[in-house]
């Protein structure tokens, strides 16, 4: 008798503190973890909800790695979708606008941002 008591106090205690963790977890915080993207033709990485647009011009900042833990920023850019001309800002200065051209380290962040380059009807239809 004695031995079920306790059995029924341990399950009672366990049973409280797993409802009391259900409670703390934070559900659909896992999105949030995964802030930062890939971009297809890079080792890079950006953060999509940071990226800033004003008219044409889009700012954005690459990353080394996937965890937004860790700081690990590779650079600092902004890129004219019009122009197709992209700067780096490096601490808080501008380098001259130098055209970005397919091929180029940087050229897939920017189809990607602006858009370039979408496959015309006649390919999306024979892919």
């Amino acid at each position: 008798m004695i031995l079920k008591l306790a059995l029924t106090f341990v399950a009672a205690l366990f049973l409280q503190s797993a409802a009391f963790a259900q409670q703390a977890v934070q559900w659909g915080s896992s999105d949030k973890a995964a802030a930062r993207q890939s971009i297809e033709g890079m080792k890079l990485y950006y953060e999509p909800e940071k990226v800033q647009s004003n008219d044409a011009v889009r700012s954005f900042t690459l990353y080394r790695s996937s965890s937004p833990s860790v700081p690990d920023e590779a650079g600092r850019y902004m890129i004219n979708c019009d122009t197709r001309e992209i700067v780096s800002v490096v601490n808080g200065q501008n380098t001259p606008p130098s055209r970005l051209i397919a091929g180029e380290e940087l050229y897939p962040i920017g189809k990607k941002l602006c858009d370039w380059d979408q496959k015309s009807i006649f390919k999306k239809i024979f892919d």
